[in-house]
């Protein structure tokens, strides 16, 4: 019989457990990344979808953080799937996404894809707590006491990239704890409200529910969750495109102001400030009850531990499952440059007081 709410134990690193810390350096000259007080320039970054785990970009961008540092950011929604092309051909800098296949297929072609700012890193959680992740109908898999996975087999099954990225990976831990496995399920692409709305009205059997939106399917006593993240990295990152890494000192600025609206709002459990939940509310569109209901949210811009582990399982498995157009792994080293991160973590911040 499947557990509840099965972890995707494969997932590596620590999972940070407070607020991303401050820089520490006071500013190194040697360093050609480190933004200097002319540092200013576009970006044109790609949201594909209102979800909670942005909510560090959203936090900067819609307080003007970005600009009053000099970047003008100009955010556009689009699903990755359209983005990518537009990322490869240097029509936009950054996307927000869950790595999947389509990145690991775009470097093995030799597009420039680089994985340069994590989001959010899964935390230790009580196992009856709601968690974004896979959620089930209890008419299908029936209930957290009786649950049985192998009843989807055959069954419609929805995640935002249709199991092309770590939720495949999380899905399939899960299914292999009753005799069955990913190939056995037929996967289709809904996220945000859509997803919970297809597996609701049985659209779907499982559907992929992101933060905030697992506070709500909670309350659905036909819905149950059947599969969730482990602590450590998540797969949420900034990709940078060719002309995204064609300035690195924006670059490095950008994941510094990432880092300040962190400091700023995000910082211990910020579910219990007024203000930043009805802001987030507001870009997430849905109520400020959901979002005080979730489970707690950690973001960390100034690490990027356990990500070569990360991807490194992901492509194994995405290889197993014939997702990648390639069968030899690439270098996993070749897929994220964490010296963006670094540069952010010990360069000094004054830069930003203009």
């Amino acid at each position: 019989m499947a557990t509840l709410a099965v972890l995707l134990a494969s997932c590596a690193g620590g999972a940070p457990t407070a607020a991303a810390p401050e820089p520490e350096g006071s500013g190194d000259a040697t360093n050609a990344l480190c933004p200097t007080p002319e540092t200013a320039g576009t970006i044109k970054l790609v949201n594909p979808a209102n979800l909670g785990v942005f909510a560090s970009v959203y936090m900067a961008y819609y307080n003007d953080m970005f600009k009053d540092a000099g970047i003008d950011v100009q955010m556009e929604k689009l699903p990755s799937v359209d983005a990518l092309p537009l990322l490869a051909q240097g029509q936009v800098d950054l996307l927000m996404t869950s790595y999947s296949a389509a990145q690991f297929n775009g470097v093995e072609q030799g597009v420039e894809f680089q994985w340069v700012m994590p989001f959010d890193f899964g935390q230790e959680t009580d196992p009856n707590a709601p968690v974004p992740g896979f959620w089930g109908r209890v008419d299908v898999v029936g209930d957290a006491d009786d649950m049985d996975l192998s009843a989807l087999k055959g069954q419609t099954v929805s995640s935002p990239t249709a199991g092309t990225g770590v939720a495949g990976m999380i899905l399939d831990n899960a299914l292999a704890e009753d005799g069955i496995g990913f190939e056995d399920v037929v996967m289709t692409r809904l996220s945000g409200p859509d997803a919970l709305l297809g597996l609701q009205n049985g659209a779907v059997s499982a559907a992929w529910i992101a933060a905030p939106l697992e506070a709500e399917a909670a309350k659905d006593p036909s819905l149950v969750p059947i599969a969730g993240y482990a602590p450590g990295v998540t797969g949420t990152a900034i990709i940078a495109g060719p002309t995204g890494m064609k300035d690195e000192q924006l670059l490095v600025g950008f994941i510094q102001v990432v880092n300040a609206a962190i400091q700023e709002y995000l910082t211990g459990d910020w579910r219990e400030d007024d203000e930043v939940v009805a802001q987030l509310s507001g870009i997430l569109e849905t109520s400020e009850d959901i979002i005080r209901n979730s489970p707690l949210l950690v973001f960390d811009p100034m690490t990027m531990d356990g990500v070569g582990e990360f991807l490194t399982d992901l492509q194994t498995f995405q290889i197993d499952q014939g997702q990648l157009d390639y069968t030899e792994p690439q270098d996993v080293n070749d897929l994220f440059s964490p010296q963006y991160v670094e540069a952010a973590l010990t360069c000094s911040t004054d830069w930003m007081n203009k």
